[in-house]
């Protein structure tokens, strides 16, 4: 499993838009799993579950995806998750590490718009 947390600049709409938009920089067989928006006490959210094909692992991989809107702009917390064909030990890291970081790059870029 591997993590990545930061603030950008900007709204859950705008971001959530860019994501979506550009999501196949992320990988071919992307798909959105599930997903969920709305706002709590005054504090909007999104929380969303993406999956491709990872080649590496020869297995499907996850990223998970939240964030939250505030007034210093929005959390983003994306986590993601799969890829190993063991059963008992967790061998293979590839896939996640390479979901995550195409995520990365893709929310720097982001950032570099604002």
């Amino acid at each position: 499993m591997a993590r990545y947390e930061a603030t950008v600049h900007g709204n859950i709409k705008e971001l959530k838009k860019y994501i979506l938009k550009n999501r196949t920089r992320l990988g071919e067989t992307i798909t959105v799993e599930e997903e969920s928006e709305g706002t709590v006490d005054g504090v909007g959210y999104y929380v969303a579950g993406l999956e491709r094909y990872s080649v590496l692992g020869q297995s499907r991989v996850s990223l998970n995806l939240m964030m939250l809107e505030y007034s210093e702009g929005v959390r983003v917390v994306a986590t993601s998750l799969g890829g190993s064909t063991a059963m008992f030990v967790k061998i293979n890291h590839w896939g996640e590490d390479n979901f995550l970081s195409a995520f990365v790059t893709l929310l720097k870029e982001y950032e570099r718009k604002k």
